[in-house]
């Protein structure tokens, strides 16, 4: 079966074959593949040129604005001492603001029993109102020049905080992401591949988009703001998706966005089929959500929020986002349709080979940039995987679009409570 496979592969036209690749180099190979070939090669000549020179890559922590930690839960009693623990006394000029958003489970008292023994430490309780009002609460607490955001159950790198606020430096930088990693790794075989797609399109991925200044999102689980770029915004609205909305609204006033690879945190990521589905879903409706409605006057010319990085940003996850899901399906129904049986699987193959060496270049790229090489070597193991994963994504990417454009459903999740949903504006 090989060998025949091998031969029809050979027997194929050039301008065939190339036609047959047009949805893989359409989608992974452009997107991720080519952007971070093009990266590293300008890193690795400017690697090469600093090593002629004598010169190297220097980490210093010349920047120390003073910043307020807020950490704002629902029910996070069982991880928080750890957490509050890893932040407390790693900078110099710094407060915790810890927001218990209508928790059941004893947290404001684990909070308050820490805040006794820690000076600077600050903890509200409030009746539950979703993660943007919580992190609002917070505000008024505090003058810190900088508001640092990370998740209850998270945990930071040594250097962490000195390393996210140093792009902030530049007065032109409204908000830093930092670079959430995978903490449960090995608990099964859905935390292995969610490792490798989070080095993938967060470290290297959002690496490159921020040195394009197209960089859209900053996490909800660790990333830095602005003080003042906050209070030009009015701070997080209360809807879905806060995380990206808030950055579209600071690229409105001209601020950029930038990402910090060394600010590291370490999260737990679903460990089920399931959950893992939900938050994809959630995840996918803010393309609709809010690049096509709440926010599409940033690229409109006729508009003062009109930048051209902003229209780069827009029509990247118009293409990748929206019109290529859709794209998928259509050109599968194609091959279904118009293809005899027995060279749909081997154009299959053909694919699912394709997809295998091109996830091989993309994590040869994520150890490149990686500070933990010999850890993240091991992911070699998911790639004979990814291609089903990949396959996975696309039918809850197509699932979210039409819950959104049809129900706006994100208005429907219980993420924000059904009180604060009722009274917000349904984009």
């Amino acid at each position: 079966m090989l060998t025949d496979w091998m031969y029809w592969l050979y027997s194929i036209p050039q301008i065939e074959l190339l036609l047959l690749l047009a949805p893989v180099m359409l989608f992974d190979s452009a997107r991720y593949v080519l952007a971070a070939l093009a990266m590293w090669i300008v890193d690795v000549v400017d690697d090469a040129v600093c090593w002629i020179r004598g010169q190297s890559h220097e980490l210093r922590y010349d920047y120390c604005p003073s910043v307020c930690v807020v950490v704002a839960g629902l029910n996070e009693a069982d991880g928080l001492e750890r957490g509050l623990s890893n932040i407390w006394g790693s900078y110099p000029r710094l407060e915790i603001v810890v927001v218990d958003d209508g928790s059941t489970d004893g947290m404001s008292e684990i909070a308050n029993s820490f805040a006794r023994r820690h000076a600077g430490v600050k903890v509200i309780t409030k009746k539950r109102g979703g993660k943007s009002s919580a992190m609002n609460a917070a505000l008024p607490l505090t003058q810190a020049e900088v508001i640092v955001i990370v998740d209850a159950d998270s945990g930071l790198s040594r250097d962490a905080i000195w390393e996210i606020v140093q792009p902030l430096s530049d007065p032109a930088v409204g908000a830093v992401s930092g670079n959430v990693m995978v903490r449960n790794t090995s608990r099964n075989l859905a935390t292995f591949i969610q490792t490798f797609e989070y080095l993938r399109s967060i470290l290297v991925g959002r690496l490159f988009s921020s040195r394009m200044g197209i960089l859209g999102i900053v996490s909800g689980a660790f990333g830095a703001f602005r003080r003042s770029a906050l209070d030009s915004v009015g701070a997080w609205d209360v809807g879905p998706g806060e995380d990206e909305d808030i950055v579209l609204r600071l690229r409105k006033l001209g601020y950029r966005i930038k990402f910090s690879p060394r600010a590291e945190c370490y999260t737990d990521v679903p460990e089920s089929w399931k959950v893992l589905t939900k938050q994809r879903r959630r995840w996918e409706w803010a393309v609709v959500t809010f690049e096509t409605r709440k926010h599409i006057d940033m690229v409109n010319p006729r508009y003062a929020n009109f930048r051209f990085s902003n229209l780069l940003l827009f029509l990247e996850r118009w293409i990748f986002n929206l019109v290529l899901p859709i794209f998928f399906w259509v050109y599968l129904l194609w091959l279904l349709l118009t293809v005899e049986m027995q060279f749909l699987i081997q154009i299959t193959a053909m694919y699912y080979c394709v997809y295998v060496f091109l996830e091989s270049i993309q994590l040869l790229l994520v150890l490149y940039y990686s500070e933990h090489k010999w850890r993240d070597a091991k992911l070699v193991a998911a790639l004979p995987l990814l291609p089903f994963y990949q396959f996975y994504q696309r039918c809850v990417t197509t699932r979210a679009l039409i819950e959104e454009i049809l129900w706006r459903q994100s208005f429907k999740d219980g993420f924000v409570p059904a009180h604060v949903r009722s009274v917000t504006t349904k984009w």
